[in-house]
C-alpha cells in the first residue's frame, strides 16, 4: 500500500518541501522521497535508525550529506 505525502526539510536555512511516498509491506515500511529529480529510499536499520539505500553500483549518491541528515530528522518526526 502506498501513501504520497510532502516532507518539510529545513536545510541550509531554506525550508525544502520535499514529495514523498510510504510504502508498506508484511511487516516493514519504506519511505521514498524526491530529491533533485532522484527518489532517495529509506528504511530502518537494525537499530532502528533510519539509512539511506543507493543504487547498487553508484559510488556515491551526489546528494549533500547534510541534507540527507536534515531528511532522516524530519522522518524521525512523524
Amino acid at each position: 500500500m502506498e501513501h504520497f505525502f510532502e516532507l518539510p526539510v529545513l536545510y541550509k536555512g531554506e525550508d525544502l518541501l520535499l514529495k514523498g511516498r510510504l510504502v508498506t509491506f508484511a511487516y516493514s515500511y519504506k519511505f521514498f522521497v524526491v530529491v533533485d529529480g532522484r527518489e532517495l529510499t529509506f528504511e530502518r536499520d537494525d537499530e532502528r535508525a533510519f539509512r539511506v539505500l543507493s543504487d547498487a553500483g553508484e559510488d556515491g549518491m551526489g546528494i549533500d550529506k547534510e541534507l540527507v541528515k536534515q531528511i532522516i530528522a524530519a522522518l524521525d518526526k512523524i
